[in-house]
Order: structure tokens, then C-alpha cells, then sequence
């Protein structure tokens, strides 16, 4: 038997790579087999997920204003993707958050599945706060160079692509 030399982040770096990439082959799957069917599935079980995460996420929380939201997404977004650097800020006002992710852990081709999997972040957000709106801007799966999670207040207007 051989000794594992890895150290505890490469261990959970591997692990977490290994994970993603058995999510997103069943996300493939669903998606192959049932199409609509397996994406309102895959949008429904991010659904349920999210809105486990956010009892815990309101006690974490105390405020539910935009920046704490923001700030608790970011958590979740830098928790799931060891490239931190790789996510940022990019726009910070009292109205709108842009929060600028520039790999995708999942490594989605089709931009559909990358919004029923974002369904759990949609839930997180709005569920913290109904006041807020959370759209996908830039997509790496519709073809962009990095993702954008935009939180806005909804009684403000502003420039939301990918809609739900």
C-alpha cells in the first residue's frame, strides 16, 4: 500500500474536482434523457437545496441587506471553487453587486444547465432577501470569457440579461 503525501488542500482540492465532475455528468445525464423534463428537475433539487441553506445562512447573516447577501454568496461561491483569486467584486453599489467568476468548477458547455444549477444561488439570495434579484449576467457557457452574479434591489432598474 502507498503512502498518500498529499496535503489536506490537495486532498480536498482533488475531492472537490472529483465531485464537481460527477455532478455535472449527472446534470449531463438528466439533461440527455428528459431535456425540459431534466432541467426543471436539476432547477427543482438546486431549489430545495437552496432553500435548506437558508435558515443557516439568515442565523450567519443577522443582516439581510445586499451586501451581506452578497458577501454570504461570495462565501458559498469562494467555498466550492478553490481558484479564490479568480472571484471578485467587480461592482459594488447600494443598488447592484456584481460578483465576477472567471472558471467555471463545473465546466458547463450548455448555458441552460448552469441556470438550473444556479437555482440553489437564486434561492439563497432571494430567500435571505426578497428584495433582491439574482440574474446570471456573463455566462462561461454561453460563451463569455467569466461568469457575472448580479444582486440587485428589484425597485431598481438596471441591465439583467438571462432573466428568470
Amino acid at each position: 500500500m502507498t503512502q498518500d503525501n498529499r496535503t489536506l488542500e490537495q486532498v480536498y482540492k482533488s475531492a472537490v474536482k472529483g465531485l464537481y465532475a460527477r455532478i455535472t455528468s449527472y446534470y449531463n445525464y438528466l439533461y440527455d434523457r428528459f431535456g425540459q423534463e431534466g432541467l426543471d428537475m436539476i432547477s427543482e433539487m438546486s431549489r430545495e437545496y437552496g432553500e435548506s441553506i437558508v435558515p443557516r445562512a439568515r442565523k450567519a447573516l443577522g443582516k439581510n441587506d445586499i451586501e451581506s447577501v452578497a458577501g454570504y454568496l461570495l462565501r458559498i461561491l469562494r467555498t466550492v471553487d478553490w481558484n479564490t483569486d479568480g472571484i471578485k467584486l467587480i461592482s459594488n453599489s447600494p443598488e447592484e453587486i456584481i460578483i465576477r467568476v472567471e472558471d467555471c468548477p463545473l465546466h458547463f458547455k450548455n448555458p441552460e444547465l448552469c441556470l438550473a444549477h444556479t437555482t440553489m444561488e437564486k434561492t439563497v439570495v432571494e430567500g435571505l432577501n426578497p428584495n433582491i434579484k439574482y440574474t446570471i449576467g456573463k455566462s462561461i457557457p454561453a460563451g463569455d470569457g467569466f461568469c457575472e452574479h448580479i444582486l440587485s434591489l428589484k425597485n431598481e432598474s438596471g441591465s439583467k440579461k438571462n432573466d428568470y
